[in-house]
């Protein structure tokens, strides 16, 4: 384990396209893909299934919290995280060694949630994970303006009522028919259930990567960034400068791309009658 005295100088530049001509082009590939789907976040009809079709079953069950909505938003929020990165690497000419791990991260978890959702072939199971979603949603809601008021007492306004929220969604589930039971899903209950999806790399591990980066953990950057020098300096702090490599970048993004196409294609499925 390293010590308290062990620095790393974050050092942003140019990634060469000479020095990864390979990953270059795996980059480019997943980029432009990418751009294709921006239709779907940019289009309303995302949003709603064909009559008839499986997804227009299973909203027509648990209304007004649609599973396809939980769906469609979660791939949307996804496929915006990696464009911003796209639009970042294309515009600076450099790339920030640590910064596009948090919007890898963001897009794995986003995508996890849609494939979560949209993966079961049994409407019951996908009722109860997309409530459940629903459910979690509620209960950071809570969170999030229970501190708001804590900081602003006279905030304007009613603010959510978790238990509330959670007695409408168990009632919703109790009429729909679907058996099962409602949780609290973690990030990595959702990526620990979907990572055989794409079996490519491994999405939770890449996942707990990025957040190591995005959280500022040292032992992320130990493990995966191999310093271009070091140099000792005063006082035993060892000094280490870490470089932006696109390897790094087209590993960490492998998983994001291939949930976020999972989840497009079975939303597709899902959504045509």
């Amino acid at each position: 384990m390293p010590g308290d005295k062990e620095c790393s100088h974050v050092k942003n530049g140019v990634m060469r396209r000479e020095d990864e001509p390979e990953e270059f082009e795996i980059a480019d590939s997943y980029f432009q893909e990418l751009r294709t789907w921006l239709g779907f976040r940019d289009s309303h009809e995302a949003w709603i299934p064909e009559a008839g079709s499986r997804l227009a079953q299973d909203d027509g069950l648990i209304k007004p919290h649609q599973a396809s909505h939980n769906i469609a938003n979660a791939v949307v929020s996804a496929i915006d995280h990696l464009h911003a990165l796209d639009s970042i690497m294309l515009g600076a000419g450099a790339s920030h060694t640590l910064a596009p791990f948090s919007l890898v991260r963001a897009a794995i978890e986003c995508a996890a949630q849609a494939a979560w959702i949209s993966a079961p072939e049994e409407q019951a199971t996908r009722i109860v994970r997309s409530l459940s979603l629903s459910l979690k949603v509620a209960k950071d809601r809570e969170t999030a303006y229970s501190e708001l008021a804590r900081r602003h007492p006279n905030l304007q306004g009613t603010l959510p009522d978790f238990d509330s929220d959670k007695a409408q969604l168990q009632a919703i589930l109790d009429a729909s028919g679907a058996a099962g039971k409602l949780i609290l899903p973690s990030s990595t209950h959702i990526l620990t259930q979907v990572r055989d999806l794409v079996p490519r790399t491994s999405a939770l591990s890449v996942w707990q990567l990025c957040s190591g980066f995005a959280h500022g953990r040292r032992w992320a950057a130990d493990a995966v960034l191999k310093p271009a020098q070091s140099t000792s300096l005063p006082h035993d702090v060892i000094a280490k400068e870490n470089r932006p490599t696109m390897r790094l970048l087209v590993w960490a993004l492998t998983p994001a791309m291939d949930l976020i196409r999972y989840s497009l294609e079975r939303h597709s499925e899902l959504s045509r009658a």
